[in-house]
């Protein structure tokens, strides 16, 4: 991005910033006039600043990351949400996400278009295009406004950026001391969209399926998840790769055999977390846990995890955050291939190279505070600073690769909305 381009999105930007923190915003529905049909929406001016000259940034792998100075498209996004109730018993919601990205399909702005039939007040099954229930803030990840932060802790959620899937969930509610318990299960098929080098590619998991525990009452959030996948990637090119390490093996290299498991074609990817939110007396705390289990030969393990805490004066809340996100293990050296042949040279340095680009080490510390301009428009200002140890950049992209640690910041300002 040159610098006059730069400017003038940091000047229109800011327009829009004033335009929307005077307009008198309510927090209504459209009215359609049609009984039993509301539409609703919500959006994120957003611009950034990331001071570093070698990590593009970005808030999820889907994303094409952003270089050095401002960017106004990282955390902006728009949505909108149709619901149609036909009768007590079922109901239809549909939503779409208009959101930066590599490659824009009216499939990738669907979000979701699912219907939900309650048997009673107990139970209630799901089916069609529904929310991933795989973090806390699954069924509004997109929308800025019901967040305490300008973004989600990307060393949690930037991993993962599958925020549906096409099957069923069947939810049972249970009340439980001065709350209620839901236990959930679910099934289907979703994509696995991600940005490589300013290509948009994905992977299907197919299976999809998982269970989950969920316990709320006015001041407590705790659940408890679990989920599964099997990686359906035919066009992995490491599969190939695979196969060249193992006739290595064959002829001359007998530690290669071990090395191959570089493709996730046709493997499993488990997933687990838990977390909780505490909300009283204006304090607001949060966090979650994750651990990811990969089928691979080298970093299988991945953990994660984020603790925010802010408090509340009046209209404006403060507040600190501090996520990881780290490969369980050190990183993974390649045995050496025999000197005198230079092919198996090439392997063990390509070897090497994927290793690295798979290993995660990454701590974030971030500070920030939120406005209530009103009841529909929130200003929200945060400074990330990021450590990046040696090849610990699985989220972020990078010009060239990074063979020490690294500190960067990027500072972030938003204005979210409903309507």
């Amino acid at each position: 991005m040159s610098v006059g381009v730069g400017l003038l999105n940091v000047k229109h930007s800011f327009l829009l910033i004033g335009l929307l923190l005077t307009l008198p915003f309510r927090c209504e529905a459209l009215d359609t006039g049609i009984e039993g049909l509301s539409v609703n929406g919500y959006g994120t001016l957003g611009l950034i600043y990331n001071d570093s000259d070698n990590i593009l940034y970005r808030n999820s792998i889907e994303q094409e990351g952003s270089g050095h100075g401002f960017d106004s498209a990282t955390e902006s996004n728009l949505g909108l949400q149709i619901d149609y109730i036909f009768n007590q018993q079922l109901n239809f919601t549909t939503q779409f996400v208009f959101i930066d990205r590599p490659e824009q399909s009216f499939n990738n702005t669907l979000k979701s278009a699912f219907f939900t039939y309650h048997f009673d007040n107990r139970f209630e099954i799901g089916f069609g295009r529904l929310p991933n229930d795989v973090f806390m803030s699954s069924e509004y990840k997109n929308v800025g406004f019901a967040r305490l932060w300008t973004h989600l802790p990307v060393a949690f959620y930037g991993q993962l950026a599958g925020e549906s899937y096409d099957g069923a969930k069947l939810s049972h509610h249970l009340r439980l001391g001065d709350g209620v318990l839901t236990s959930s299960v679910w099934a289907g098929r979703s994509n696995f969209p991600y940005d490589s080098n300013g290509e948009a590619k994905k992977i299907k998991f197919e299976p999809n399926f998982g269970a989950g525990l969920r316990w709320e009452n006015q001041t407590w959030l705790l659940r408890l998840l679990y989920s599964q996948a099997r990686i359906n990637d035919k066009d992995d090119p490491a599969a190939a790769f695979d196969d060249a390490l193992i006739q290595a093996s064959k002829f001359g290299w007998p530690e290669a055999a071990s090395i191959a498991g570089f493709s996730i074609n046709d493997t499993w990817l488990r997933y687990v977390t838990a977390g909780l939110s505490y909300d009283k007396d204006d304090w607001l705390v949060q966090s979650e846990l994750s651990v990811v289990k990969a089928e691979t030969s080298t970093h299988d393990k991945y953990a994660s995890a984020y603790l925010s805490v802010g408090h509340r004066f009046g209209a404006v809340t403060p507040y600190f955050i501090v996520s990881k996100f780290t490969t369980l293990g050190s990183r993974e050296t390649i045995p050496p291939a025999p000197a005198f042949i230079t092919s198996y040279q090439r392997l063990q340095s390509i070897a090497q190279a994927a290793s690295n680009g798979i290993y995660a080490d990454q701590s974030t510390l971030g500070i920030g505070a939120r406005w209530d301009v009103s009841q529909t428009v929130s200003l929200k200002a945060q400074w990330d600073r990021t450590w990046v140890e040696k090849y610990g950049d699985f989220i972020f992209e990078q010009k060239n690769q990074i063979d020490k640690q690294h500190i960067f910041n990027v500072f972030s300002l938003t204005v979210d909305f409903i309507f």
